[in-house]
């Protein structure tokens, strides 16, 4: 997101190709920065494409696939989410300006590059025969630890922070809320993956107050994942006490009453913002219309999955499952991302765990232990659908 922003002040992007560079508007008359796509094909040399509502997107014989009102992107089997929509304005088709800086390099990633700090979106040399015959990126020796043979960087999020105190715990010690348990399960886990050998950074490091629309930004370039720790509470009512155990959320409709009771909960949190909310995260609708068949949604579930189930199996509190939920958090992330409630504050036990150093500890861990399976199984099926002797 603020990368995006710093783009809106400089009103442009610059594209750079062997032919020369080319100074690229921003537009922002529909809200959400976009870019005219014949700009676009004349300084990357690409063809587009507008059939009634479907535009496609043809670079270096990689298609793009858009709908016209949709905030996502098709290609090769897989589907992106956008932060805005394509759409046409005096017969110019306008394309959303995170196509350019996140996905082209993303899918592309060995012929563009984008720079942030430049504003500016690089072709690539083409690689040296000497480079071509390299070995592979994953046919590196296996990381000892882990098994894993490709670089991988995740993002953390300590939930609350600052004026923002989450739940206050029904038996924390006083003094410890929340948004204390949060930073140090969160300062755990990044420890934790990287003595594995992973990429790992925090959203917060200190008692300070971060939108939610800009958490979720923080997974984005060279982010795999974007995993969001919370603490879990029961209103008032005869199951307050006697409810505990862990649960993961990934992000979708709601479909019972306690998921949206938890949803709301973590997205109250906006009230403690000082800045207006973007559009991005006034409303998860915009996400969900097309969630379905994102492969975002997919790999969230897989990875909610593996977590739960090791975290679930070191938790005194039990198994709750894998929920889904419309969490402001995670909407804003351009990756697999999920939401980790913990434990329960509300729960003698439960509380106990989490404020202990061997709770925390083991949460870490147990949270540490489902990346690296996901991670794996990601790996395994890149090596199937990029077979040896290409990419």
């Amino acid at each position: 997101m603020s990368a995006l922003l710093s783009l809106l002040l400089a009103w442009q992007v610059i594209i750079a190709t062997p032919r020369g560079e080319t100074a690229i508007p921003v537009a922002t008359e529909r809200g959400l920065p976009a870019v005219a796509a014949p700009l676009v094909a004349a300084a990357l040399d690409v063809t587009t494409a507008l059939d009634g509502s479907q535009a496609t997107v043809d670079l270096g014989g990689v298609v793009f696939v858009f709908q016209l009102g949709a905030p996502f992107v098709r290609v090769s089997g897989a589907v992106y989410s956008l932060l805005g929509s394509p759409y046409v304005a005096r017969d110019t088709l306008f394309l959303p300006l995170d196509w350019l800086t996140e996905s082209v390099p993303r899918v592309l990633a060995s012929r563009y590059r984008w720079d942030p700090a430049s504003s500016r979106l690089e072709q690539l040399a083409a690689p040296s025969l000497s480079a071509r015959a390299a070995p592979r990126e994953d046919a590196r020796p296996p990381n000892p630890l882990t098994g894993l043979r490709l670089p991988h960087a995740v993002v953390i999020d300590p939930g609350h922070g600052g004026a923002d105190p989450g739940n206050p715990g029904l038996y924390f010690p006083p003094g410890v809320v929340e948004k204390d348990i949060t930073l140090r399960i969160g300062k755990l886990l990044r420890a934790e993956l990287l003595r594995r050998g992973l990429g790992a950074r925090l959203t917060r490091t200190d008692d300070t107050l971060i939108d939610l629309a800009d958490r979720g930004a923080y997974c984005s370039g060279d982010c795999d994942l974007f995993v969001s720790i919370h603490v879990n509470a029961m209103p008032k009512g005869r199951q307050r006490e006697r409810t505990s155990g862990v649960e993961t959320y990934f992000l979708s409709d709601a479909k019972t009453e306690d998921q949206r009771r938890v949803a709301k909960m973590e997205n109250d949190a906006l009230r403690f913002e000082t800045r207006a909310t973007g559009a991005s995260t006034g409303d998860v609708g915009f996400i969900l219309r097309d969630l379905q068949t994102n492969e975002y949604l997919r790999e969230s579930a897989r990875l909610a999955a593996l977590v739960q189930e090791r975290v679930s199996a070191t938790h005194p509190g039990g198994d709750r499952g894998v929920q889904q939920a419309g969490f402001m958090v995670l909407n804003t992330a351009r990756r697999p991302a999920i939401l980790i409630e913990t434990g329960f504050a509300t729960n003698r036990a439960d509380a106990a765990f989490l404020d202990s150093a061997l709770g925390e500890h083991k949460i870490a861990s147990a949270v540490a232990d489902g990346i690296v399976a996901y991670l794996l199984a990601f790996e395994r099926k890149l090596a199937i659908t990029q077979p040896a002797g290409g990419k």
